[in-house]
């Protein structure tokens, strides 16, 4: 039901407005870091949205100062991180590796909303987002070679991706701090803002254009974009060529051109057209 919030474990506000799951991290004891708690209901919450149709987006969020805290689930497994055993460094690992497969295998667009900055694991799980906003005063760092880790959430697989190379090097293997408006201008992020306001009122725009995209073409365009980079672009064009059959087969297409001779856009949402350049 929209409006209506549900459980996400104390840790996880988890909202539904206008269609748009919202989770929002609300963990002040961990400055909303990973801990296990937040990595149960973020599990929890993201394996029931995979199969959930009636939801059109995903946005991630954090209440506070609105930052993305790491892995703190590590104190948590051991106080004494030299009691830490293969075993623990195991569970760690597996935990980051399946909630960043859980995200990046939602069917639906994934916004992450950076307020102040996003650090170690909580940043590597914001990258497996589709869209990523932040504003210039946040701070982005994978510190994880200060402290004898690797970012191994996916960190250095979807940085190295989306950075250019060479920042990629320097931003992991020195493990220094990155502002809002560098993210931007290296790839990490989509797009950076000079304050939350204009953060905000960008967030609900995109949420309103979302309004006006098929469903069934979201889906397959984002499994063309993965094809992008799980293989050869052979075979990404035969992933191209299956995933237009299936959203032709909607019939999506023929409600948006019968909108368009009217001189109008096609609201998905609400199931009819609407005034083209109209916001709602």
């Amino acid at each position: 039901m929209d409006d209506a919030e549900t459980g996400g474990g104390g840790v996880l506000k988890v909202e539904r407005r206008d269609g748009v799951l919202w989770l929002i991290k609300s963990d002040p004891k961990t400055n909303n870091g990973i801990s296990l708690a937040m990595a149960d209901a973020l599990t929890e919450v993201l394996s029931a949205a995979c199969d959930d149709a009636s939801i059109r987006a995903v946005v991630v969020d954090a209440e506070g100062s609105g930052f993305h805290n790491a892995a703190v689930m590590v104190t948590e497994i051991k106080p004494n991180l030299a009691d830490l055993t293969p075993q623990d460094f195991e569970t760690i690992a597996a935990a980051g590796h399946r909630l960043g497969g859980l995200i990046a295998a939602l069917p639906m667009p994934v916004i992450g909303v950076v307020r102040s900055g996003a650090l170690g694991g909580g940043l590597e799980l914001l990258l497996r987002s589709d869209l990523l906003y932040c504003t210039h005063a946040s701070r982005f760092k994978l510190p994880e070679v200060n402290f004898g880790f690797v970012a191994a959430w996916g960190g250095a697989q979807w940085a190295g991706r989306q950075m250019t190379y060479r920042k990629a090097q320097e931003f992991l293997l020195l493990g220094e701090t990155m502002s809002g408006r560098d993210a931007e201008e290296s790839g990490l992020v989509t797009r950076s803002f000079a304050d939350v306001e204009a953060l905000d009122r960008h967030v609900a725009h995109v949420l309103d254009r979302l309004r006006l995209c098929a469903p069934g073409s979201l889906r397959g365009t984002k499994q063309c974009l993965r094809a992008v980079w799980e293989g050869s672009w052979q075979e990404g064009e035969a992933v191209e060529h299956r995933e237009e059959l299936k959203a032709m087969a909607t019939g999506d297409f023929v409600r948006a051109l019968t909108a368009l001779k009217g001189r109008n856009d096609f609201d998905y949402v609400a199931g009819k057209p609407r005034p083209k350049g109209s916001a709602r």
